[in-house]
């Protein structure tokens, strides 16, 4: 089995990779404060309202869904036997395993974005809960509300996309267990993720602006050089091999990466206008996008904790 050494050049490409980076920040900043974007609020019709339900049910969602991230996030941080996995360790620049427990756990990017969708839920119930109660919704909640919906689903898609289609076969071929990915609280971070906000969708009475375009790549940005600060000078490793900065193709593979967040930003976005032009549709369209990106069942046949 290779060691992974044949990934990296004569050269480390760390610079190379945080001036794309840092270009890409700069770029998306630009266009978030010209666009815009930050003054331009939605109505309280459309951040607390449904067509579907009644404010009261949309309320009552969107806490169950706080609740739901908490004791997610919760349970993974306390759960005794942690889990095993195989990050990429800075100094060897190898893949071996590890077991992570406690709030280590949370430095992945799969954490990150379910706690994104735990604040985008939670800002949302509380705009509900304050117009129910006869308050006023306040103008930072009107434009903050549906900016962090569509980051949170743009991330979440991108997490299932990936775990589905990169992570899951290639640890299959590295001859890793991956048991981890199927614990309770690991699908429900991979999998209800999507189906808790194409619910979401169906739903809302927020738009899908495409000015949010640029918030989930800041989001991605800020993720990898959390990763980076992570393997630096807390963890020692990598918890995704791919997004080591020093690698000879990491300039491409971060542009892929913000790419693939841009790409699934537009893929709600497009989600959201089949819903606007025909409910039944969009329920079509959110539930075969759903069912084509998640993975439940182990392929490799184990079973994991109970």
């Amino acid at each position: 089995m290779h060691d992974g050494l044949e990934y990296y050049g004569e050269r480390d490409k760390g610079p190379e990779t945080a001036l794309v980076t840092i270009v890409v920040l700069v770029l998306s900043l630009v266009f978030i404060f010209q666009s815009g974007i930050l003054e331009d609020g939605q109505s309280v019709e459309q951040v607390v309202s449904s067509s579907v339900v009644s404010e009261e049910a949309l309320l009552a969602f969107r806490a169950s869904c706080v609740l739901l991230v908490v004791v997610t996030l919760t349970w993974l941080v306390m759960d005794p036997k942690g889990a095993v996995d195989h990050p990429l360790y800075m100094e060897e620049r190898r893949v071996m395993p590890r077991t992570a427990i406690g709030a280590v756990r949370l430095a992945a990017f799969t954490q990150w974005h379910f706690a994104l969708i735990g604040l985008s839920f939670a800002v949302s119930a509380a705009a509900s809960l304050t117009h129910v109660s006869g308050g006023e919704v306040p103008d930072w909640m009107l434009i903050a509300s549906p900016a962090l919906f569509a980051t949170s689903y743009s991330c979440a898609i991108l997490v299932t996309f990936v775990i589905s289609y990169h992570i899951i076969g290639n640890e299959l071929r590295k001859g890793h267990d991956i048991v981890h990915l199927f614990s309770w609280y690991e699908l429900v971070m991979h999998n209800a993720n999507v189906a808790i906000l194409g619910l979401a969708l169906l739903i809302n009475g927020m738009e899908v602006d495409w000015r949010y375009l640029a918030f989930p790549i800041v989001f991605g940005v800020i993720y990898v050089a959390w990763a980076a600060v992570f393997a630096n000078f807390i963890g020692g490793v990598f918890i995704y091999d791919f997004i080591d900065y020093r690698r000879s193709r990491a300039p491409l593979v971060y542009v892929g990466l913000l790419s693939l967040l841009a790409t699934f930003f537009f893929m709600v976005w497009i989600l959201d206008r089949a819903i606007e032009s025909n409910w039944l549709l969009g329920v079509l369209s959110v539930a075969g996008t759903t069912w084509s990106i998640t993975t439940i069942r182990n392929p490799a046949g184990a079973k994991g904790p109970e």
